[in-house]
């Protein structure tokens, strides 16, 4: 009996001096993490984020592309990485170019003239104001239009002529020439390295109700958020939000298919980590933070397109995602430890 009860307390010793400080350990590991990236170190990291404007104008668009492709070829060179912060609609551009696909604008201009119907030739109409010739007919006329479209977009509208009765063929020659450069502009594209995140100023709007708004049972909590908006897996800039959904997405009853949120907030700055996901807050003064011995800020500056080329390189947002584990007085923890953690995800 008697070494029965000594053994009892030479264990209750034992995890006394040791037992203890090994749970603290592996709690404290739980927080930890660590980056492969070496522009992520322990302290103080800023996420820069370049703000650019994008034109209303289809016209001023294309030229705006253009320069941003000469932009782009120059970071490519150098092999520079920078986020920027683009509206939907430079977003949508971009990935379009990026597939070497018909921007939407041009999609009348690529249909054959002879079927287009009432509402495509108020649009041509409308946007073409150039002397066609009506010996052809109006489908004729159309069709010189759309000539004109694609002349203008290869910067040869000087040598366009309205009495000619161009082709079908004439046409498709000059959107192979517009394809044939976006090839390029494509290779370009999916190769510098740049990191896009939508800025979604009202993001209430329906005008990309494509997928319509989440019913309350696909979520944990209703909300007015569209799902066109929910579904998005890119990362994503919001400001406008009501404060129920602000608390509701920080809360994490709202779900939303991006791994990367900026909350705009009055009140807070840094971020939270939620199953590997991040939400980061701009704007506020108040600290939020999730793993251990890394602060995380996002900092987001207006650019133009020529400013892009005087940029350094930064932490680029895909890399805040390549974790791995921490290491232990030089080793690596061989146990199998989570590399996220779910930490002060509610507001207070």
């Amino acid at each position: 009996m008697k070494r029965v009860i000594k053994s009892i307390i030479l264990i209750a010793v034992f995890f006394a001096a040791t037992g203890c400080n090994h749970i603290v350990l592996r709690q404290d590991l739980y927080e930890k993490v660590a980056f492969e990236s070496e522009k992520i170190k322990p302290g103080k990291n800023i996420i820069e984020l370049y703000s650019l404007k994008f034109p209303g104008e289809y016209f001023e668009r294309i030229e705006y592309m253009k320069e941003f492709e000469l932009v782009a070829r120059q970071l490519l060179l150098e092999d520079r990485s920078l986020n920027l912060l683009v509206p939907r609609e430079m977003y949508d551009t971009i990935e379009s170019l990026k597939k070497e696909a018909v921007l939407p604008e041009e999609r009348v201009y690529l249909k054959t003239a002879s079927d287009l119907d009432g509402h495509e030739m108020a649009e041509i109409d409308k946007n073409i104001d150039v002397y066609v010739t009506d010996r052809g007919g109006s489908i004729q006329g159309y069709l010189n239009k759309q000539v004109y479209f694609w002349m203008a977009l290869s910067g040869k509208e000087s040598e366009f002529i309205g009495e000619n009765l161009y082709t079908e063929l004439d046409k498709q020659r000059l959107v192979e020439e517009i394809r044939k450069s976006r090839k390029e502009f494509s290779k370009v594209l999916n190769n510098v390295k740049l990191q896009l995140v939508i800025k979604e100023e009202k993001p209430y709007s329906t005008k990309n109700m494509q997928l319509g708004p989440l019913k309350p049972t696909e979520t944990s909590s209703s909300t007015d958020l569209p799902g066109w908006l929910l579904a998005e897996k890119d990362p994503i800039y919001l400001k406008g939000l009501k404060n129920s959904d602000f608390d509701k997405i920080s809360e994490k009853k709202i779900k939303f298919n991006s791994s990367f949120l900026i909350l705009d907030s009055e009140k807070w700055t840094g971020y939270t980590v939620v199953d590997g996901n991040y939400i980061f807050f701009h704007g506020g003064s108040d600290i939020r933070g999730s793993y251990h011995r890394y602060d995380f800020e996002v900092k987001i500056s207006e650019k133009t397109v020529k400013d892009l080329l005087y940029l350094e390189s930064g932490i680029l947002l895909d890399e805040l995602f390549q974790r791995k584990k921490p290491e232990i007085n030089g080793l690596e923890e061989k146990t199998a430890q989570p590399n996220k953690k779910s930490v002060n995800w509610g507001i207070n």
